[in-house]
């Protein structure tokens, strides 16, 4: 019986551990975000759109994990029909994605408020 209980009391110190560890790890790999300048990551999107769902993906991830605070804008930089689709269909499944044509990508990011700041 005291077997059983060590055994189990193992596996749940070991999973507290790993489970501490981890918010410790992902609480010193965190940058503070206070007063900081807006981040933004921009992703051009070419072609079919190969490899922009797993892009995207990987961004929304980090930004889910708290890892990194930034805007995500997706640029047009010759996207075909194909790719217009994908995108249109990313677009419609995350609507926190940001969209424009390159002309515009540099309009959006020299924006600014009130406070010198860019806004969106």
């Amino acid at each position: 019986m005291t077997l059983a209980v060590e055994i189990i009391l193992a596996v749940l110190c070991a999973a507290l551990l790993l489970t501490l560890n981890r918010k410790l790890l992902f609480r010193l790999l965190h940058p503070s975000q206070k007063g900081a300048l807006p981040v933004f990551a921009v992703v051009p999107a070419t072609g079919n759109g190969d490899g922009l769902e797993h892009t995207l993906r990987h961004l929304l991830w980090l930004q889910e994990e708290k890892l990194s605070a930034f805007t995500i804008l997706v640029v047009d930089a010759g996207l075909t029909p194909g790719g217009q689709d994908t995108l249109s269909a990313l677009l419609r499944k995350e609507p926190t994605l940001l969209f424009c044509p390159a002309e515009e990508a540099t309009l959006i990011l020299q924006r600014k408020d009130a406070h010198d700041c860019c806004t969106l």
